[in-house]
């Protein structure tokens, strides 16, 4: 009889060393992972924010500034073609102004839009006070001043009602004027492109950013 119990007993297979991550270090570098992505993407997110709050603004701006103008044009042919003085130009152009029925704030929300923080008001130019619009009577003034160089209304931040100031024709040394008294409250995500508007004589609205006044 054979003895079996001196025979070795086969050796197992060694197992590899495999890394195995504790389930807590696992979450923390998911967490830290998301936390570097939510920081990168912060950023972007609020350029994006600011430009379509900047081009939704300048959107209503313009909507406000066409219905005034539309009100002083209107004013003017009630006058021989002139328009308001500068002292009362609010008041008077209030009785002028027209809404589509359920408009928020009715016609009057026209003389306030939305800017970057505060809300704009309107500044009249003194120089536009009494200016005939129409072209077939012309006055001396409208002779030294075309109505594609007056400016008729600015946007301010927090302007009063009636508010006006002197702004020069928009010719020459008037163009760095005009720079020096725009407030720029329509900001974007690059700050040289912060826009006003402002609108002529002839009609016409204008975008008027701050890079058109640095040389």
């Amino acid at each position: 009889m054979s003895d079996t119990s001196a025979e070795p007993s086969p050796t197992r297979p060694s197992k590899r060393a495999t890394l195995r991550l504790d389930q807590r270090i696992l979450t923390r570098i998911s967490y830290t992972v998301v936390t570097v992505f939510i920081l990168i993407l912060i950023p972007i997110g609020y350029r994006v924010y600011l430009n379509f709050k900047s081009q939704r603004d300048l959107t209503i701006g313009k909507t406000n500034l066409l219905n005034i103008y539309k009100a002083l044009a209107t004013y003017a042919q009630d006058w021989d073609g002139r328009l308001p003085p500068a002292e009362r130009w609010t008041e008077l152009v209030a009785g002028y102004l027209h809404a589509p029925p359920n408009t928020p704030g009715g016609a009057m929300s026209y003389l306030k839009g939305p800017g970057d923080g505060e809300d704009v008001s309107y500044v009249y130019n003194d120089l536009a006070a009494g200016y005939n619009l129409e072209s077939t009577n012309k006055d001396d003034r409208q002779k030294s001043i075309a109505p594609g160089e007056l400016v008729v209304l600015i946007e301010k931040t927090g302007a009063k009602m009636n508010e006006h100031i002197v702004i020069p024709p928009q010719r020459g040394m008037g163009i760095d004027k005009l720079g020096k008294l725009l407030d720029f409250s329509h900001f974007s995500s690059d700050e040289k492109k912060a826009t006003s508007l402002v609108v002529l004589a002839n009609g016409r609205i204008e975008q008027r950013t701050r890079q058109d006044f640095q040389h």
